[in-house]
């Protein structure tokens, strides 16, 4: 088997553990939300619209990831 077939074929088969794993930077941002407004409740119009783009910005990411990952495991 070739080289690029045994990485098409490990993508396929953890493709779901490797998004999983791309998304915990979007888990960490979400739970730093409560916790701004638990401890500084006085710069959540500051933090809350950055974390929010962010968020927004990488989870656009890991979703153009995941369809290169889906294009390259189908040709």
């Amino acid at each position: 088997m070739s080289e690029s077939q045994k990485i098409k074929d490990s993508i396929t088969k953890n493709r779901t553990i490797l998004l999983a794993i791309l998304m915990m930077p979007v888990i960490g941002m979400a739970v730093s939300i409560p916790l701004i407004i638990w401890k500084k409740p006085g710069s959540i119009m500051v933090a809350i619209p950055i974390i929010g783009f962010l968020i927004i910005q990488y989870s656009l990411l890991v979703l153009w990831i995941s369809r290169k990952m889906k294009q390259l495991t189908i040709k």
